[in-house]
C-alpha cells in the first residue's frame, strides 16, 4: 500500500490549526486495483477523493472505497478515483479548495464550517442523512430516560462539536440549564469511554453509530436514548466538490455521484460477509489484528448494521420513494442550527448554500431492481 506526504495550503477556512500541514504527515493514500473492474482505459480519468478520516477500517465505510473501488463502479463512469485519508475534515476542505483534489467526503460539521469561513465549496450527495449520534445508557442499569441523568455526568467523545451542542440542544429542550444540570466528561471514543460507564464514572455517554456497534462487540447492551431535537437532526455525511468544479465539470460530479449511488445499493442487499470479504481485500492493512475470521464477520456486521439504521435504505433502494444521495431541508437546517446555536459557526445560510441537488436525478438513472438481484449476489 502506497505512502504519500502531501502538503497542505493555508487558508482561512481551515477548521483547526492542527489540522495544517503536520496534520497531513502521515495521510496514506490508497489506490487498489479493482476486483471485477475492466480493463483499465486510456481515457479514464484521475481524480482525487479525499476522505477526512485516517482510516477506511470497515465496510460500514465503503460506499466511497471498497464497494466502488473493487466492484469497478468509478472504473463504469470512466473515473480513475485515486483515495487519500487526511486528519480531519479541516484539511480535506484545505486540499479540495487547494486543487489537490477533485472531491472530498467526511462529516458535515466540516462542511458547514468550511462554508461559514468561505470556503466556496458544495455537497452534492448525501451518503447518510440521519444523525448518527446517540445518548446511550447501560440497558441493565438505572437510567430509563433522558430526565433520569439530571444530576449525573454525561460522557461525551471531545469537549466541543456536534455531539456537546445536541446534549446541550436537548437539556434545553427540557428547560434545563446545559451549563449546570449536568455535567459533561470528555472520555474519548475507544474502549476507555465503555469503561467510563460501566465503572460509573459516567452515567451516559454520547458516540456515533459505529463506535457503538464496536463496543456491542465487546459485550455491551444499551438502551439508546434520543429525545427531541434528535429525531429532527441529520445530514451527517456528504460527498463535496468545489462550486468551481460543480458548473466546470458537472459530468465528472455525476460520474462519482452515480456510482456511490450504485454502492449505497450493494450496502442494502449484499450479504454482510462478502461486503467485509471485499473491504479487506481492498484494505488488507485494516484487518483487526487478534480477531478469528467469525469474529472479524460479527464485528464489521454490527458496525454495518449500526451505520446502514441512518442511510434510509428501505425508502432510497427498496420503496425508491426518495432519491440516493437526497436529505431534507429540514435535516440541513436543524443541523444548521445545531451548530451555529453551539458557536460552532457563525453564520446561518440557507440549504441550498451547503448542498446541491442538481445531479440527484442524474446519479440514479440506473436499474436499481436489477443492482439489487445482482448485490444479493455478490461473491468475492
Amino acid at each position: 500500500m502506497r505512502q504519500e506526504n502531501l502538503p497542505v495550503a493555508s487558508h482561512p477556512w481551515s477548521r483547526r490549526r492542527a489540522l495544517k500541514a503536520a496534520g497531513l504527515a502521515g495521510a496514506a493514500a490508497f489506490a487498489p486495483a479493482a476486483l471485477s473492474a475492466p480493463a483499465i482505459a486510456q481515457s479514464r480519468r484521475k481524480v482525487t477523493l479525499v476522505y477526512g478520516v485516517q482510516t477506511i477500517d470497515s465496510p460500514a465505510d465503503d460506499f466511497f472505497a471498497a464497494i466502488p473501488l473493487g466492484l469497478g463502479l468509478y472504473a463504469e463512469e470512466g473515473l480513475d478515483v485515486r483515495i487519500e485519508t487526511v486528519a480531519g475534515a479541516g484539511a480535506a476542505v484545505n486540499l479540495l479548495v487547494s486543487g489537490q483534489a477533485q472531491f472530498a467526503t467526511h462529516g458535515t460539521a466540516g462542511l458547514l464550517d468550511g462554508v461559514d469561513k468561505g470556503a466556496p465549496i458544495q455537497g452534492f450527495t448525501c451518503e447518510i442523512p440521519g444523525f448518527i449520534e446517540s445518548i446511550a445508557v447501560l440497558a441493565d442499569g438505572p437510567i430509563k430516560t433522558f430526565d433520569d441523568l439530571k444530576g449525573k455526568t454525561i460522557g461525551v467523545s471531545a469537549n466541543a462539536g456536534a455531539p456537546v451542542y445536541m446534549v446541550k440542544a436537548v437539556m434545553r429542550e427540557r428547560g434545563w440549564n446545559p451549563d449546570a444540570d449536568a455535567s459533561l466528561l470528555a472520555v474519548g471514543t475507544g474502549l476507555p469511554a465503555l469503561d467510563a460507564l460501566r465503572r460509573n464514572r459516567v452515567q451516559a455517554i454520547v458516540e456515533w453509530d459505529t463506535i457503538y456497534g464496536l463496543f456491542e462487540f465487546y459485550g455491551a447492551k444499551f438502551r439508546f436514548l434520543r429525545p427531541p431535537p434528535i429525531p429532527t437532526l441529520g445530514f451527517a455525511h456528504t460527498t463535496n466538490a468545489t462550486i468551481a468544479l460543480i458548473a466546470k465539470d458537472p459530468q465528472m460530479v455525476v460520474g462519482l455521484a452515480r456510482a456511490i449511488a450504485k454502492a449505497i445499493v450493494y450496502m442494502a442487499a449484499a450479504p454482510p460477509d462478502e461486503l467485509t470479504n471485499l473491504h479487506y481485500k481492498m484494505f488488507p492493512a485494516s484487518r483487526p489484528a487478534g480477531l478469528s475470521e467469525g469474529q472479524i464477520y460479527r464485528l464489521d456486521a454490527l458496525r454495518l448494521h449500526a451505520r446502514t439504521a441512518f442511510m434510509g435504505l428501505n425508502a432510497r433502494v427498496f420503496e425508491r420513494t426518495v432519491k440516493i444521495g437526497d436529505v431534507s431541508d429540514g435535516k440541513i437546517l436543524a443541523f444548521r442550527d445545531l451548530l451555529y446555536t453551539g458557536g460552532e459557526i457563525h453564520h446561518s445560510f440557507p440549504a441550498d448554500r451547503y448542498f446541491t441537488r442538481q445531479f440527484l436525478a442524474p446519479s440514479n438513472d440506473f436499474d436499481i431492481p436489477a443492482l439489487i438481484t445482482k448485490a444479493k449476489a455478490l461473491r468475492v
